[in-house]
């Protein structure tokens, strides 16, 4: 009999159990389901109540339901386990996040420092620089001048999530090295659920007070962020992300894809 994966079962059963009792109180405290007949309504309302707080947001928000997994990842340390692999490159590893840290021997000139990636994407095919760099995607919303920021997909979405990134330092036009975590060991954990909408997730996370006023949310989008860690695995869920600019402030908030909870 596999007892660890019965561990997970009640451990899932746990969760739903959460995900059930947070629902049932925030329907309670006034804010509707997706499929409460007042949806389009409150939708409505709150819609205008933030444009009264002047608060902008992408005009195209899609009110659609899409779907994903609950997933597990091992905590392991297989980014120092494979970093021997790397030629020619200095490295550190931190076993406490489980980030390796690459400093190149021989610096890379980007082509463009508007478009790095055109650089970039070939640097991370070179299984000698960087490992398992196929199952990363360049994120230009995370990006900056000074860093090149690519995600790892899972599932056809984006881990959102310190945990699954690979972050390029960028120097005077050169890439110097870069840090990168990793998810590996995949599991699902649950067959695949619904999530709530993209509109939803803003109606919520405004009901919330979690928007403060003139402010302008830049961009949200729905990938896989860390739920808890246990017995040596990290489990992780839909989350719909949010970028926010407020004055002078630039604010991360997320909203659980499958309950609509603010996660911390």
């Amino acid at each position: 009999m596999n007892f660890k994966r019965i561990e997970w079962i009640f451990l899932i059963a746990f969760i739903a159990l959460d995900i059930f009792l947070i629902g049932a109180y925030y329907n309670q405290s006034g804010v509707q389901t997706e499929n409460n007949s007042s949806n389009t309504q409150t939708a409505t309302s709150v819609l205008r109540s933030l444009k009264d707080d002047q608060i902008s947001y992408p005009k195209k928000l899609s009110n659609k339901p899409n779907a994903g997994f609950y997933i597990s990842s091992a905590d392991d340390d297989y980014l120092l386990s494979q970093s021997g692999q790397l030629a020619d490159n200095q490295t550190d590893y931190s076993k406490t996040d489980h980030k390796l840290t690459v400093t190149f021997d021989h610096k890379i000139k980007l082509n463009s420092l508007k478009n790095p990636q055109k650089t970039i994407n070939k640097i991370i095919k070179d299984k000698s620089r960087i490992l398992e760099g196929d199952e990363y995607r360049y994120d230009p919303r995370l990006s900056t001048d000074n860093e090149v920021v690519y995600t790892q997909m899972v599932y056809g979405k984006r881990v959102t999530s310190d945990q699954g990134c690979i972050r390029f330092v960028v120097a005077n036009g050169y890439v110097t090295g870069y840090s990168q975590t990793y998810l590996q060991d995949i599991q699902i954990l649950r067959e695949k659920k619904a999530t709530i909408s993209q509109k939803r997730a803003l109606i919520w996370l405004y009901q919330y007070n979690k928007l403060p006023a003139n402010s302008k949310v830049k961009w949200i989008e729905l990938g896989y962020s860390k739920l808890l860690s246990v017995n040596g695995s990290t489990v992780y869920i839909p989350a719909w992300s949010f970028l926010i600019n407020s004055g002078n402030s630039t604010l991360y908030r997320k909203i659980n894809a499958f309950n609509g909870a603010v996660m911390d």
